[in-house]
């Protein structure tokens, strides 16, 4: 699931053509003995974009990649069905340039249709056509040369139905400086958790552009020494290479440095923050022997991997994290001038509030990405990260802890309903009717913060008043919505807005949560306020299309109620909330009576009231919404598109997938 980069001190490493083109030509001398031209003959390519073997950094100022062309006397081996099963040939090149000619110096020529391709040539190395993999190893011992790569190191792979072949790189690494150079004879580099980084892998082609090496079961390597080319010590202020296998440390990694002779190290650089090394990029550090140097990298799991960014995001593991500073799903609004951020609040969702800290922890930013950790035992919960331009609030960000918790292998999809929606309300700890960590948390409609639910799953008296799950700031926050606009409910998203008519925002603004209407046809996009996850939204409640209103498209309208009969029941209610079925036969969804925030701030008719927010407007301050409630007599009622509830209660969500 995680799929990210190093910050500030591990920046990608920019190349220049003229300066690429000299590191792959000037590190081997190798004459090449060409056999006669009626053999066998490769054409072999470096394909473009930046997963390459040759292209290591992000796009330049032209956009455009540097590139290191094949040189004279390049080696491949080539991998096909020969009539003892899987054989090999060894590969020469007799050109250079971007494209070259490589003759076969095998006896025997490769024939067929189904051939995988390795640079460097390994004459240990073995393939499996059928699944397109290749084993081959990594040196753990490396060679360095000044401004260039060892060659037996940086892998490059291919597939290809015929002798045209591109080779897309295998391996990430570092480009480094040292500080003190001249010392050291011998530098090594482990992972603080086990991690395997060379010797034997497995390459797998079965997306050639996107090669995946793994460690092999046997043979593969936790550390990598690189020793320099000509002997003697490394030098002050020269980049040097290393490579090793694409790697998440998850605990961070060290850096070894030994002077000739010595059994132990000199210095110990120590990164203990998670990192991750992508295939086809080389991170920079530079005077990599100062140990403020890693102890200053700072690197988490992706929370925005896939690229969307949001208000929410679920953590459902220990570990260290990060997602990147923008507005909501704007991926392109960074925010700037924050000089601060921190956890403005944190609650398990219990009565009992939890210590500072005990949901995440350790908050920082570095002006593109905000990041923080959970302990190594995760606690359940929910939080609020909010950024700071010196004391005053830019933007904050739901952080919801659940863990094991995957919203996509767990979705539900309503029956007849084309989208799949969440398993339980946003904030939520559980999807169990039989426990009140289902309640998860409210939201005034149009708002992206969250507000704390209650810890009850019913109240008796009259009414239903409710507690509010505890949190680390106390009490609830109340302002009236005397004057108040969006910017406002945006620097204090601890503020729940009380009011006499029950609208937060005193001249309604339709569009919070994505609905716009033209010419009486709808349009319905995730908004910059949608408090969901990436990936997710606020659903609609039923549809406008010209003058007609489409009600089977998304979310509970058009759910009518079956209570006997048929393979499905649409819906049966319980007790303490309500069921309905789902596309999956004997499953239903569970939406739990949790009560909702009245316009006076007060949690009432727990267990006795339910309102799940659309974000369809009604007007005038009002929205749509699906409804649970008690009649007179206590029976349980649910009305699937309730219309006009007032912006201003706080009500909960149940997100739907996005697309």
């Amino acid at each position: 699931m995680k799929s990210f980069f190093l910050m500030r001190y591990l920046r990608p490493l920019f190349f220049i053509a003229l300066f690429a083109g000299t590191v792959s030509c000037s590190v081997r001398d190798i004459e090449p003995e060409f056999q006669p031209r009626d053999r066998a003959v490769l054409y072999a390519s470096y394909a473009g974009g930046r997963a390459t073997k040759t292209e290591f950094g992000e796009w330049t100022s032209t956009n455009s990649y540097a590139q290191i062309n094949w040189c004279q006397g390049d080696a491949v081996s080539l991998f096909y069905n020969g009539q003892s099963g899987v054989e090999s040939a060894y590969f020469v090149s007799k050109n250079s340039g971007a494209t070259a000619e490589f003759e076969c110096q095998s006896d025997v020529q490769p024939a067929g249709s189904s051939f995988l391709g390795l640079y460097p040539y390994n004459q240990g190395a073995t393939a499996v056509l059928g699944s397109s993999t290749i084993q081959t190893t990594i040196p753990s011992s490396q060679l360095a040369y000044p401004s260039k790569y060892d060659p037996s190191a940086l892998l490059a792979v291919g597939k290809s139905s015929s002798l045209t072949m591109a080779f897309y790189n295998v391996c990430s690494g570092l480009c480094f400086t040292l500080k003190d150079g001249g010392k050291y004879s011998q530098i090594v580099l482990s992972g603080r958790d086990g991690e395997k980084v060379a010797g034997d892998v497995t390459i797998s082609l079965s997306n050639p552009a996107e090669p995946k090496a793994v460690a092999a079961s046997q043979g593969s390597e936790d550390k990598v020494w690189i020793l320099p080319a000509e002997g003697g010590t490394f030098a002050a202020n020269t980049e040097y290479y290393l490579m090793f296998i694409p790697v998440e440390f998850q605990k961070g990694f060290t850096m070894s440095f030994y002077e000739a002779g010595a059994n132990n190290p000199s210095v110990t650089c120590t990164c203990t923050s998670y990192v991750n090394f992508k295939r086809g990029v080389f991170a920079r550090i530079s005077q990599v022997d100062n140990p403020a140097k890693l102890a200053a990298i700072r690197d988490g799991s992706n929370l925005a991997a896939d690229g969307e960014t949001a208000n929410c995001y679920i953590v459902s593991e220990p570990g260290a994290f990060k997602f990147p500073m923008v507005k909501g799903n704007d991926a392109e609004h960074t925010l700037s001038g924050i000089t601060r951020v921190g956890v403005l609040w944190e609650t398990t969702n219990t009565a009992a509030a939890p210590a500072i800290n005990d949901i995440i922890k350790d908050v920082t930013f570095n002006g593109h990405f905000v990041y923080f950790n959970t302990p190594a035992s995760l606690k359940n919960g929910n939080a609020v990260i909010a950024a700071y331009r010196d004391n005053d609030i830019a933007w904050s960000w739901h952080i919801w802890v659940c863990k094991d918790y995957n919203p996509v292998t767990s979705a539900q999809t309503l029956y007849t309903k084309p989208r799949p929606m969440m398993d339980r309300n946003l904030g939520a700890l559980s999807n169990s009717p039989s426990t009140a960590l289902a309640n998860g948390l409210f939201y005034q409609w149009g708002r992206k913060d969250p507000f704390p639910g209650a810890v009850e799953n019913y109240v008796s008296a009259d009414g239903g008043a409710g507690t509010y799950m505890a949190t680390t700031e106390g009490k609830l926050k109340t302002a009236p919505s005397t004057g108040v606009t969006v910017d406002y409910v945006v620097e204090h998203p601890d503020v729940f807005i009380t009011s006499s008519d029950g609208y937060w925002l005193p001249v309604a603004i339709n569009s919070l949560w994505g609905i716009t209407v033209s010419n009486a046809v709808e349009t319905a996009v995730k908004s910059i306020y949608d408090p969901c996850p990436p990936g997710w939204k606020v659903p609609r409640a039923r549809v406008m299309n010209g003058t007609q209103h489409v009600v089977s498209e998304e979310a509970w309208a058009g759910l009518d109620e079956k209570t006997s009969g048929g393979l499905y029941r649409w819906s049966r209610r319980v007790t303490h909330g309500l069921y309905i079925n789902t596309t999956v036969s004997g499953t239903e969804a569970w939406y739990p009576t949790n009560g909702y925030i009245d316009r006076n701030g007060k949690v009432i008719m727990v267990g006795q009231y339910a309102c799940y927010w659309s974000c369809s407007f009604y007007g005038g301050g009002m929205s749509f919404a699906m409804e649970v409630s008690r009649d007179m007599s206590g029976n349980l009622l649910w009305n699937a598109l309730k219309y006009g509830k007032l912006n201003g209660e706080g009500h909960s969500v149940r997100c739907i997938r996005d697309n």
